[in-house]
């Protein structure tokens, strides 16, 4: 099974990017869960969104503590909520860090255990919905690829969908 954690800020298209990516799953053939989760909706605010992908029956529910990979579209939340973003992660883990930066010292600071995968940024969130889509469709066009079962057909056919 697939378990993929979202991790991105209220507008930036965290939640799209996790249905994205669900539903790219989904052309490919594999059973999906997709979900997001979010306290109080407002602009900025740290919010979560989850999927699981198997070729077989999925009988997990709710939050996903043991990810296979970890999707961080905003690189202040590595100072915000570190222990969030580890949470459940092994050396076989994997992060994608939508970042313009290195953050190897971030990553001896919290003795970061997941091999760090950059998504090399320049794009900054803010209210141009041009932008969000395009940080939304680049982070699960690149998880996508991280997961190396699904098809760039299937990835292109989710996201003309969403968008």
């Amino acid at each position: 099974m697939y378990r993929i954690r979202f991790h991105g800020r209220g507008g930036q298209g965290m939640k799209t990017s996790s249905r994205i990516l669900g539903s790219a799953f989904f052309y490919e053939g594999y059973e999906v869960q997709d979900a997001p989760k979010y306290g109080a909706e407002r602009r900025g605010a740290p919010i979560s969104a989850f999927v699981r992908a198997d070729k077989k029956s999925i009988f997990e529910r709710g939050i996903i503590h043991n990810p296979d990979l970890v999707v961080i579209s905003d690189e202040s939340l590595l100072i915000a909520i570190p222990e969030i973003l580890l949470e459940g992660t092994t050396s076989r883990s994997l992060l994608l860090v939508n970042s313009s930066g290195n953050v190897s010292e971030w990553k001896e600071k919290h003795n970061v255990k997941p091999e760090i995968v950059y998504l090399p940024s320049n794009i900054n969130s803010d209210d141009n919905e041009s932008t969000v889509h395009l940080i939304s469709t680049s982070c699960a066009a690149a998880a996508a690829g991280l997961c190396g079962v699904i098809s760039w057909s299937n990835v292109e056919r989710a996201i003309h969908e969403e968008h």
